[in-house]
């Protein structure tokens, strides 16, 4: 077991015969869910172990997001997080949140890797739920979703297929795709614009927090919850959001539709401009998508990239668009790193995790999901 952390080292020896074939490699797996009763097996890599770790230091070595902390502030969060909620339920019909009770343990960080790009970079995961501040962040994440302007934003591949049916397909068509969009949000601009869509927009309903007390939770949940690493050094979040954090997609949705304001108010809107947290669907005249582009990077601290349709084909989401003079045709997409591997029916895995595997794709006749004893035997 690797020292202060929920992950255990499997060595060459154990793997048998595949590891005497890998000496130098390792693998990592996770069991910091076992305390509800089910145990996970996460393959996270399969790398010599200074590779991975090297990569890791790479990602903290960044003190514009990640800071070395000499204490423990636990208790400290836990009493903080306590006497907001307490000061928010004093008021009159004020919503009800859950308070920081109980014993918590640092989150710990860990990277998945990015096999689809070139060098294999780590993606960070700091994990959520052993932390005093992870069911007060769900709760807020649910009073705020409401509150994301979706004018632009997809909610699933249905949402697409239903906003490109019967439209136009003139021009080309093309995605926007942001780099690292969650590890490059900033954390306190956010905030402020969360703040101010909930507390000064007109076509919003004011949220009967004090707006003080909103601010100091959602700094607490995002920026003051400590984490450990492979070496066991205690670290915290001071300028970033990961991917698995319980409020990473409303902030990657709301900084977005921000930068997206500002954007369309220096150049016209896209006839079709459709996006999926970090990815944007486009219809443009050729020469004004790397216009878009480009004013989309100016607008914000983030970096752009453009993928342009192939043989008038662009993938987005689970699904394809292929575009033709009399509109577009969907069909299901996946990726050519996919390589069709699936939960084992029999495995020690909720229901709800399988069933996502046999999920009817959006575009295809909808078909009722096997539960239980069926799905197991299928």
């Amino acid at each position: 077991m690797i020292k202060n952390s929920p992950f255990l080292e499997v060595t060459g020896e154990m793997l048998g015969e595949f590891g005497s074939c890998h000496p130098d490699m390792r693998v990592v797996t996770s069991f910091h869910r076992a305390s509800v009763g089910v145990t996970f097996l996460f393959i996270i890599f399969l790398r010599p172990f200074s590779e991975y770790h090297k990569k890791q230091n790479q990602i903290l070595a960044d003190h514009s997001k990640f800071q070395k902390i000499n204490k423990n502030p636990i208790k400290d969060i836990r009493r903080d997080i306590s006497r907001t909620v307490e000061r928010i339920h004093a008021a009159r019909n004020a919503p009800r949140l859950p308070l920081a009770q109980g014993d918590f343990n640092p989150r710990y960080i860990y990277g998945t890797v990015k096999t689809h790009k070139p060098g294999n970079p780590l993606s960070p995961i700091i994990s959520q739920i052993p932390t005093q501040t992870y069911n007060i962040a769900k709760r807020i994440n649910d009073l705020l979703t409401p509150y994301i302007p979706d004018r632009y934003c997809l909610q699933s591949s249905t949402d697409c297929l239903r906003k490109l049916q019967g439209s136009p397909s003139t021009g080309i068509i093309a995605s926007l795709e942001v780099q690292s969009l969650f590890t490059n949000v900033p954390v306190d601009e956010t905030i402020e614009h969360i703040l101010n869509r909930v507390y000064r927009c007109e076509d919003t309903p004011t949220m009967n927090i004090h707006k003080e007390a909103l601010k100091a939770l959602l700094g607490t949940c995002t920026k003051k919850a400590p984490f450990t690493t492979h070496r066991a050094y205690p670290y915290c979040q001071i300028n970033v959001v990961t991917t698995e954090s319980t409020l990473g997609i409303l902030f990657a949705n709301f900084y977005m539709r921000v930068i997206e304001e500002r954007v369309f108010s220096k150049i016209p809107c896209p006839s079709q401009n459709y996006r999926y947290i970090d990815d944007t669907f486009v219809r443009v005249n050729n020469e004004d998508l790397e216009k878009l582009r480009t004013t989309f990077g100016e607008c914000s601290v983030l970096r752009f990239t453009c993928k342009h349709s192939v043989e008038d084909a662009l993938p987005l989401l689970d699904v394809q668009a292929q575009q033709s003079l009399t509109g577009y045709t969907i069909t299901v997409y996946k990726k050519p790193t996919n390589p069709g591997l699936c939960f084992n029916g029999s495995s020690e895995c909720p229901d709800r995790y399988k069933s996502l595997w046999l999920k009817p794709s959006s575009v295809a006749p909808s078909h009722t999901l096997p539960r239980g004893k069926e799905l197991r035997k299928r």
